[in-house]
């Protein structure tokens, strides 16, 4: 992506979610993370798609937790925005890209993107509250959001750094392009960890449910429609 294209990607997507967003254009794809509220479709006519970072008790009981973003397999389209709401904390959104030291699962030509780590507003929360929302039941704290908008077309797998051992990876697939080299639904064939997916994220990126054709041909795959979810592989 161009400097010039870069920069009117910045200023669209900024007519999107409005004033207050800081942005960071990416090799291929602009980041920002704003407090505001985001429409379904911004000003400029992109769609904004919702992701949210979730906790939950596994259905089958042989887990601690199950840590996973919702949607957890997604289709858009080029320069599509996709508002990450970090209803529990301690995630981030980081590419398996080569500048990180794991093997590229994001398009070539796209360079490295990483969110921080976040949980609720800071603003939010009271000087003089001791617990965490999470144990005081939310009070009026508000989630942390963070902006991705993917340009160029192929499929991007992404981790949170603290919990892919316990699967919480997701795949998003940029328009109608789903070949990708690193694609198999084998997780021995996968590399080794760390610079392959680590733990249960091996298995979360193999589940036949995140095919690239079944989430462009399904639009969006939620974590409980994965193989995965029902019993618990070893994650190698």
């Amino acid at each position: 992506m161009g400097q010039l294209s870069l920069d009117a990607t910045r200023r669209d997507l900024l007519r999107t979610v409005g004033a207050g967003a800081a942005l960071s254009g990416l090799g291929g794809t602009v980041a920002a993370q704003t407090g505001g509220e985001t429409a379904q479709r911004g000003r400029t006519g992109r769609r904004v798609h919702e992701v949210r970072t979730l906790i939950s008790t596994p259905p089958t009981g042989d887990r601690p937790a199950d840590f996973f973003y919702q949607p957890t397999g997604l289709r858009v389209r080029p320069g599509d925005v996709l508002r990450f709401v970090f209803e529990t904390p301690d995630h981030n959104v980081v590419s398996y890209h080569p500048a990180f030291g794991m093997y590229r699962r994001v398009p070539t030509g796209v360079g490295p993107f990483t969110s921080p780590l976040l949980g609720w507003r800071p603003e939010t929360i009271p000087d003089d509250q001791v617990q965490p929302p999470s144990e005081t039941g939310g009070g009026q704290a508000a989630p942390d959001t963070w902006l991705l908008s993917l340009d160029v077309p192929g499929v991007y797998d992404v981790l949170c750094s603290p919990h892919e051992v316990y699967g919480m990876a997701m795949r998003v697939v940029v328009g109608d392009q789903t070949s990708a080299p690193f694609e198999t639904a084998d997780p021995s064939a996968l590399p080794e960890p760390r610079v392959g997916p680590a733990g249960l994220a091996r298995v979360t990126l193999t589940d036949p449910a995140l095919a690239p054709r079944t989430i462009v041909d399904r639009g969006r795959v939620r974590w409980q429609d994965l193989q995965a979810v029902q019993s618990t592989p070893s994650g190698g």
